[in-house]
Order: C-alpha cells, then structure tokens, then sequence
C-alpha cells in the first residue's frame, strides 16, 4: 500500500504540472446579464489533456463600486454527485457577501464539461473509471487537476484578490472543498458539508449498494469477484483519499457532520474532520440525513462575514 509520503510527492509534482501549463479559455457574458449590480459569464477553458471544461464566473458589481481601490475575494463553489453547478440564483447569494463566484461542472457529469475520451456523459459509474489502470485514467483525478487550472485562470484576472479564496461544497464537492483547499495554498477559508470520496478501504469492506459508494461494492461483484485487484485498485484511491488531504489543510475549516447520513456515513465525515489540524469549526446535526440544513445556511453566513 501507498503511504502519505507518496501521497505529498504525487500531488506535489502534479502542482508544478499545472504551474506550467498555458491557459486557454473564453470568457463570455450570457445574454441575460442585464444587470448593474452583478454580471453572469459562461467561462470554457481547455484542460491539461485537451478536455472542454465549463465554469459559471459571477462577477460582483456592486462590490467593485463600493471598493474600486479593493482586489475582490473569489469563491469557488463545488457540485454534488453526480450533478452539475446547477442554477444561476444560488451561487448569486454569495455574491452578496462579497465575492465573485465560480462554479465548476465536473467531467460527464449533469452538466457541459467532457472528458476528452470517448465515453459519453453517465448518471454514475465516475468514480470506478479507470479504477483497475493507472491513477490518471480515473476521472476524479482529473476532475482536481480541472479544479487548479480554473483557479489559476481566474487568479490571473486583473482585479481578483487571489490570496484570499474560499471553497464551498457538500458531499462530493465537499470533498472537493477539501481537496482544493489543501492543493491551493492561498485559500483562507473552507467550507465542507458530508463530504465525499473517503475511508474507501472500510467502505469497500462492507455492502455499500444502497448509498453514494455503491459503485465499488458492483465493481467488486462485476470486475474482482476474487478479490485479486483489491490491492491495485485501493492504490489508486489513495490518491483520492479525502482524509489524505484533510491532514494537509491549513486555513480555517467549517465542517458540517449529519448523524443519520446513509451516503456519506457519519464515521467516515468524522475521520475526515479528526485529520484536520487548522482552525475548525464542526456543526453536528442530529436527525438529518444527506440532504439541505438550514442553519448550517447560517453558519456558513457566520463563517464568511467573520462571526464568531
């Protein structure tokens, strides 16, 4: 097995990859951006292996008026799985604290970006995608890569403050939010909600079929029925491990726990948040399951606007 060694000087050198690449990407105004406080943008960008990835970028106005001398904050918000970055309208609400937005679509997802190869778009099925070949086949892994190429794009706009990034998700982009936030040295402040992708040894261990990781447990079935490939394929995950990049967070952490969580087990969220080591802040919540929290709404306003 793969150690946290190897795990530092995988993405380590996959970081300097990215910190040569030469961007390519177009930044268009939708057509009902009609608006003097906020300005919508469609933003397409060609990844490292020559893949369409598309962004929502929410650019605030009002904010730039207000502070013309003040480089602007950036949130960058992560989807669930599998989705898409949605609607325009939610992602606006953080606009209104502050900050541009950007929000991107993961590959063969619900939403606009694709993977270069030729499979098409699927409901599930992402995270076994080249699970028994090389870690840079599988989409997870390029799905990040994706992730630190749109934050070195939007870096590079003139007026973004970009030493002062903040990360959103919930189940997979709560992983997201993690594993972005690890990767990106200038994020300040990281918000995750039942985060995904982790604990893959204990889960594939036990029969996941009804949840978020049922995908391994029909892998297994399918594609290891002896178990000869275990070894192989939990390699690959290391690298994915969201618990491997929470040890590696340095800004502060709001982290949101839900006991009754059939996707995302309670244990597994709890491991996560036990490896993170920076300022952190955890909201436990009872009787809810994998779904919206209200006042984990709240706390997130709390967490951006410095409240203690």
């Amino acid at each position: 097995m793969k150690n946290f060694v190897d795990f530092n000087n995988f993405w380590d050198k996959k970081i300097k990859l990215i910190e040569d690449i030469q961007l390519k990407y177009d930044l268009n105004k939708t057509s009902f951006s009609k608006f003097d406080n906020i300005e919508f943008y469609d933003l397409t960008f060609t990844s490292y292996d020559n893949s369409v990835i598309y962004a929502k970028y929410i650019k605030n106005i009002k904010y730039r008026k207000l502070y013309p001398q003040k480089n602007i904050p950036v949130l960058f918000y992560f989807h669930g799985y599998p989705a898409s970055s949605r609607n325009w309208l939610e992602k606006s609400t953080f606009a209104s604290l502050g900050y541009d937005v950007v929000a991107i679509d993961f590959r063969n997802q619900g939403g606009k970006s694709k993977d270069s190869s030729n499979s098409a778009p699927s409901v599930f099925g992402h995270l076994t995608v080249g699970l028994d070949e090389n870690i840079e086949n599988m989409i997870f892994y390029k799905n990040i890569l994706d992730s630190l190429i749109l934050s070195k794009i939007v870096s590079s706009f003139g007026d973004i403050n970009e030493k002062e990034i903040v990360s959103f998700g919930a189940s997979q982009g709560g992983a997201f939010s993690i594993i972005f936030s690890a990767l990106n040295k200038n994020v300040t402040k990281c918000i995750s909600l039942y985060p995904f992708l982790a604990n893959f040894k204990n889960i594939y261990e036990k029969d996941n079929r009804k949840n978020a990781y049922g995908e391994l447990t029909h892998h297994g079935r399918w594609f290891n029925t002896t178990g000869k490939n275990t070894e192989n394929f939990l390699n690959n995950l290391y690298y994915l491990e969201t618990i491997n990049f929470a040890k590696n967070l340095k800004c502060s952490v709001l982290f949101g726990i839900t006991n009754l969580d059939e996707d995302c087990p309670k244990k597994t969220q709890e491991k996560i948040y036990n490896e993170i080591t920076s300022r952190k802040k955890a909201c436990i919540y009872k009787k809810y399951y994998h779904e919206n929290i209200p006042n984990f709404n709240d706390e997130i306003v709390n967490f951006l606007l410095g409240v203690e």
